[in-house]
């Protein structure tokens, strides 16, 4: 029986500090210290995004573990910039946005687009997938561009920018 109490013992001691050291860093925003280390461009198609699961019938798409935030919702092919945090996207906010701008041509200007971020507090990722998908757009003829991670109240978080873009 002495066993089973030690064990239950050192679990709580445990759990206690593991609160103790974690617990500030999930309840103060200041202390998250998330930010963007890096922004790859990529051109992905519809095949890139399907699971064995939807060639079984189902069809609802499981991003399983990857986090995918499109500017449409609807349409999976895309011009996607991943975006990588240098740490867990679980120390984000709750409802949080990817504000993405670009600059394919002077006669074009800047285009815009937001994409909304799923529920990604079960996505133990450092990533997150943003697509631009409501408009066909050829990744090579990217002039600049920048990404902003953006609460709900339109707050910027953090930010990342190509050289052009200055």
């Amino acid at each position: 029986m002495s066993i089973v109490r030690t064990f239950v013992l050192s679990m709580c001691l445990l759990l206690i500090a593991a609160d103790i050291h974690c617990g500030p860093i999930r309840r103060g925003a200041k202390k998250r210290n998330v930010m963007i280390q890096r922004v790859s461009i990529c051109q992905l198609g519809d095949d890139s995004f399907k699971t064995i699961g939807e060639y079984f019938g189902h069809k609802k798409e499981h991003p399983y573990f990857r986090c995918i935030a499109r500017d449409n919702e609807n349409i999976r092919a895309g011009a996607y910039f991943v975006v990588g945090f240098n740490k867990s996207i679980t120390l984000l906010p709750g409802e949080i946005f990817v504000k993405i701008y670009v600059l394919t041509s002077l006669r074009d200007g800047v285009l815009s687009f937001k994409c909304r971020v799923p529920d990604h507090r079960h996505v133990l990722v450092s990533e997150i997938y943003c697509g631009i998908t409501s408009m066909p757009m050829d990744i090579r003829n990217l002039k600049a561009w920048k990404v902003e991670l953006i609460d709900k109240n339109d707050k910027v978080l953090c930010s990342q920018q190509s050289y052009m873009w200055q």
